[in-house]
C-alpha cells in the first residue's frame, strides 16, 4: 500500500509540514519520539517521496547529465563507469543520453537537462559550440565540463593526454623493428577527431623517409566491424607488416580481419591499438595498445564536476595525463 505524505501525517498524529521537514532532514526542532514515529511509518509502508518534488524544496536535483555520441564506444563507457562510482559516492545520480555526435541533438539535450534541473553536464563531443548556446562554460547557468580535446574554451579546464608523444613512441618502435610499410586505420571525424594521433603517424614516416601510401590509410567510424573491413583492405598490400589503429575497437576488428585472411597477428602483421580498454586484455595473441590512465582520468573529471557545482564561477586549470606504452 502506497501512502501519501498527508496519510503518513494522519497516522503519526502530526502535520504534513512536520513529516516533510523530518524527511528532508530539517526536523531538529521535533522530539526524537516524534521523529522515530514518523520514520517507522515511512519504513513500514515503504514510502518513497517524489524525487523531483523533494529536491525542488532543497533547490538541488542531485542529478548530473552526461552527453555522449555512443555509450557503446569503450573509451566513453569506461570513463563513465568510473565517474559514476565517484559521483554516486558523493551523493549524485547520473543520467546518460546518446547524441550520435550531432550538434543539433547535443543542443537539444542541453535543453532537456536544463528542464529537469541537472546540477552539471559532462559532454563528450567533437562540436565547437557558439557563445549563443554556451556562455562562460554554462548552459543557462548549468556548468558544462567538456571531454573534447580542448575544442571548446572552458573555465573548468580540460584533461589532455600526451597522445602525440605516445603514438610517436609506438611508431618509432615499429620502425626500429624493421617495419617499412605500416597501415593506418583512423577516424572519419564524424563523431570524434584525433589530429595528434594521425600527425604522429605521418611525422614518423616522413622523418624516417618511409613512403606515405594512401592505399593503406583507411578513414572509418569507430566500430569492430569497421576495423575488420579496414584491416582486410589494408592487408591486400603484401608489403604491409604492421597496422596502427586510432582506437581499440578498430584494433579488435582488425585482429579478426587479419585472422580471417589466414594471417597471424603479431607475426605476419603486427597491430597496435589505442586506449587500453579491458576487452583487449582477453585476446590471444595479445594486441599491443597505448593505454589511457582511465582511473586517473575519471578522478580528475569527477573532481572538476564537483568543483563546478560547488563553485561555478571559479576557474579551473587544465590537467595533463601520461599514457602508458
Amino acid at each position: 500500500m502506497k501512502l501519501t505524505m498527508k496519510e503518513i501525517a494522519d497516522l503519526a498524529g502530526v502535520s504534513k509540514t512536520t513529516v516533510s521537514q523530518i524527511l528532508n532532514d530539517k526536523g531538529e526542532r521535533f522530539s526524537e519520539e516524534t521523529r522515530q514515529r514518523v520514520l517507522k511509518i515511512v519504513e513500514d509502508y515503504r514510502y518513497a517521496p517524489n524525487y523531483f518534488a523533494s529536491n525542488l524544496v532543497k533547490n538541488k536535483s542531485g542529478l548530473i547529465g552526461i552527453i555522449v555520441p555512443s555509450i557503446k564506444e569503450p573509451f566513453a563507457s569506461t570513463l563513465i563507469t568510473k565517474i559514476q562510482a565517484n559521483l554516486t559516492e558523493a551523493g549524485f545520480h547520473l543520467m546518460t543520453i546518446e547524441s550520435s555526435g550531432e550538434e543539433r541533438e547535443e543542443i537539444a539535450l542541453f535543453e532537456r537537462y536544463c528542464q529537469i534541473s541537472v546540477e552539471a553536464i559532462l559532454c563528450f563531443t567533437a562540436t565547437k559550440f557558439s557563445e549563443k548556446f554556451i556562455e562562460k562554460s554554462c548552459y543557462h547557468g548549468i556548468p558544462i565540463v567538456f571531454v573534447d580535446q580542448g575544442i571548446n574554451e572552458s573555465q573548468y579546464g580540460h584533461v589532455y593526454l600526451n597522445e602525440y608523444d605516445t603514438v610517436r613512441k609506438a611508431m618509432d618502435d615499429l620502425i626500429q623493428k624493421k617495419h617499412q610499410t605500416i597501415g593506418l586505420i583512423k577516424e572519419n571525424q564524424e563523431s570524434y577527431t584525433f589530429p595528434n594521433r594521425t600527425k604522429a603517424y605521418f611525422d614518423a614516416l616522413n622523418e624516417n623517409h618511409l613512403v606515405v601510401d594512401p592505399s593503406i590509410i583507411v578513414e572509418t567510424d569507430f566500430s569492430i566491424d569497421a576495423g575488420y573491413h579496414a584491416a582486410k583492405q589494408i592487408a591486400q598490400n603484401p608489403n604491409v607488416s604492421a597496422i596502427f589503429c586510432c582506437d581499440d575497437t578498430l584494433a579488435l576488428g582488425g585482429y579478426q580481419g587479419i585472422y580471417d585472411l589466414g594471417l597471424k597477428v603479431n607475426e605476419d602483421i603486427e597491430i597496435i591499438g589505442f586506449d587500453g580498454i579491458e576487452m583487449l586484455q582477453h585476446v590471444r595473441p595479445q594486441i599491443r595498445t597505448l593505454q589511457t590512465p582511465f582511473t586517473e582520468f575519471a578522478n580528475v573529471l569527477s573532481e572538476k564536476i564537483l568543483q563546478a557545482i560547488n563553485s561555478p564561477n571559479q576557474k579551473q586549470e587544465d590537467c595533463y595525463l601520461k599514457m602508458i606504452f
